[in-house]
């Protein structure tokens, strides 16, 4: 049995509705009928036609028109009950699912032959599309029996969109996380590739004629998480491989195994003993040697007593070398041309060189005094700051600084090198970017970038900025660290509020004058109060776009500032231009995450290489 009823229409389209009992041979109900009443039996099957372009007045029907007014009762069986409409959901949503193809099983093999010619593990072959291969695996079909070949993918260096990439004829770049198969048929020829972790351009002598050179991988996690290193040891072949060690010894000099300095003895403990006596005396000892194998490992004891050395360019209040310092590092020198930023730097690191230079001149210092294990170098960057938009007479002197890095690279030779940008250097100058990559690239560096936010990682501000982490020749490039904080349920530790900070600050803390505060305010008037159980906005030289006190009456203090960027309860600062070296410094609990990082690579290299 059926009941033909009309719908009406409150669009453009008419909906004609039939009712069907199941009982009924009447198969035209289909899966667009829904369950409408408590009789499951019952079903409405849903028609759209007579679609209307626009709406017409002579079309319109007392039945369109819903008297909201009306108190009339509605029944069981005009509306979805709570069951109904979710096995109309489930039934549509599995209508709904396409079909997902089960994928053609293969095998790996131990070669395949195609016409007679024999595709193995190890053999190099350029494809149709003008990229390269090394193949790694063969594979068949076990149905079709297609033959198909996996490996590393290779473009040339000179094909590279990237301007970062050195281009240089007949050298390779392996795109190392893309593994697509390869059909037999898009294979073009074989071709001569060598796999090398040599990074010494100018010294190179290991180019074969009429072979392809591959020393650089690509590792694109996505466009602001972007790696390019030189080959490993393990990854090069194996009459192309060179030793780390002799790769770094190549380049720096003699490296001392964890670090270039000694730990600080406390006073009470005595000095350190020369190693070996002014007036050495031989004792010759014709006793039986005994070898104790439950003796300690001394190496152990050698970790504890030295430390990484850190040079600090462009250092500002010192915001890197107080992360730096809580990250384990000893803070050799550091340079700034700023007066006022240095007489801070020196109330905060006593023991380290500061001078007060600029980049070029500084760097004309001895090499033995440059030398240190990790760098790192913050070069102006408000002229690449999103907030920048006059120009002013310091533009062409700090594009200038952009690019001293390198030059900084080579004079120091650090094992690592850290630099920190605003993230509009890579969001809107990617030319200039990319030329920074560039030398680092051809100096020898492997090089990863990142742009972060500052309140993953426990700093209370929402703060974009650009991360550079560099690597030398014979050192393994260390990885940017992830988050540590996060949202509920993330697993990491809750964001940094502005509460949980400024509510630590005594009374009487230097640099926390409330009345100035105040009277900044009145200057111009009392503001909204906001919830402090969030993250400020970016603090800049200025204080930053709307960033006061939560109360609304005043304006941070200095303190507040510096402590919402991470410095210390005790760190000092000088008399002059305070609210613009916090605004320019790198939050400490970044340099931290990121420098813990640097020195937990470094000292796995070591251990690796003493064992």
């Amino acid at each position: 049995m059926t009941d033909d009823v009309e719908i009406p229409s409150n669009g453009n389209r008419r909906r004609s509705l039939t009712t069907t009992s199941t009982d009924s041979s009447d198969s035209s109900c289909t899966l667009d009928s829904v369950t409408i009443d408590n009789d499951p039996d019952r079903f409405y099957c849903i028609d759209l036609t007579g679609a209307v372009d626009q709406w017409d007045e002579t079309t319109a029907r007392p039945a369109d028109i819903i008297d909201l007014t009306n108190d009339a009762e509605i029944n069981d069986g005009d509306y979805l009950t709570d069951g109904s409409f979710q096995r109309l959901l489930e039934r549509w949503t599995l209508e709904a699912e396409p079909e997902i193809p089960v994928p053609p099983q293969r095998h790996a093999t131990h070669e395949l032959c195609n016409d007679g010619i024999i595709y193995r593990e190890g053999q190099s072959v350029e494809l149709q599309d003008g990229t390269f291969l090394r193949i790694t695996t063969t594979l068949e079909e076990d149905a079709s029996g297609a033959k198909y070949l996996l490996g590393r993918r290779l473009i040339r260096s000179t094909a590279h969109k990237g301007t970062y990439i050195p281009k240089r004829q007949d050298e390779l770049v392996w795109i190392a996380n893309e593994m697509a198969d390869v059909a037999l048929d898009d294979v073009k020829r074989f071709v001569r590739i060598h796999f090398t972790n040599n990074c010494h351009m100018d010294q190179d002598c290991q180019k074969a004629p009429g072979a392809l050179l591959c020393r650089l991988k690509e590792i694109p996690e996505d466009e602001n998480d972007v790696s390019v290193e030189y080959l490993s040891f393990d990854e090069a072949d194996e009459e192309y491989r060179i030793d780390p060690a002799t790769l770094r010894q190549a380049w720096r000099g003699h490296t001392e195994p964890f670090g270039s300095a000694h730990s600080p003895t406390p006073a009470t403990t005595p000095p350190p003993r020369d190693p070996v006596p002014r007036n050495p005396v031989i004792v010759i000892d014709l006793s039986p040697v005994v070898i104790d194998l439950d003796a300690e490992d001394p190496k152990p004891e050698a970790r504890k007593n030295r430390q990484y050395t850190f040079g600090d360019g462009f250092c500002g209040a010192g915001g890197v070398s107080c992360g730096a310092r809580q990250a384990g590092l000893q803070v050799k020198w550091a340079f700034d041309i700023s007066r006022p930023a240095i007489t801070t730097y020196g109330l905060n690191f006593e023991t380290a060189e500061c001078e007060q230079s600029d980049v070029f001149s500084f760097l004309t210092n001895g090499y033995e005094f440059l030398k240190v294990d990790v760098s790192h170098g913050s070069p102006p960057c408000q002229t690449f700051s999103a907030a920048h938009t006059i120009e002013c007479e310091t533009d062409d002197a700090n594009s200038a600084c952009i690019f001293s890095c390198a030059d900084l690279i080579r004079r120091c030779r650090p094992r690592v090198h850290t630099m920190e940008e605003t993230s509009g250097l890579f969001e809107r100058h990617r030319d200039t970017f990319y030329r920074i990559i560039q030398d680092f690239v051809e100096v020898g560096y492997s090089v990863h970038w990142k742009v972060l936010n500052c309140m993953d990682y426990g700093v209370p501000q929402s703060r974009r900025r650009l991360i550079i982490l560099a690597s030398g020749p014979g050192e393994t490039l260390p990885q940017i660290p992830g988050p540590t904080h996060g949202l509920p349920g993330s697993g990491l530790h809750p964001y940094t509020t502005i509460n949980q900070v400024i509510e630590a600050i005594p009374a009487g803390a230097s640099d926390h004058d409330v009345i100035k505060a105040e009277a900044r305010m009145m200057r111009w008037g009392p503001r909204a109060q906001y919830d402090a159980n969030q993250q400020a906005r970016t603090i800049t030289t200025g204080g930053g776009d709307n960033n006061y006190h939560p109360s609304g009456r005043r304006g941070f203090t200095n303190r507040e500032f510096a402590c919402l960027q991470t410095f210390p309860l005790e760190y000092r600062f000088g008399r002059h231009e305070v609210r613009k070296q916090i605004g320019n410094a790198v939050p400490p609990m970044l340099a931290k995450a990121l420098f813990g990082a640097v020195v937990e690579s470094l000292r796995r290299t070591d251990e690796g290489e003493s064992s």
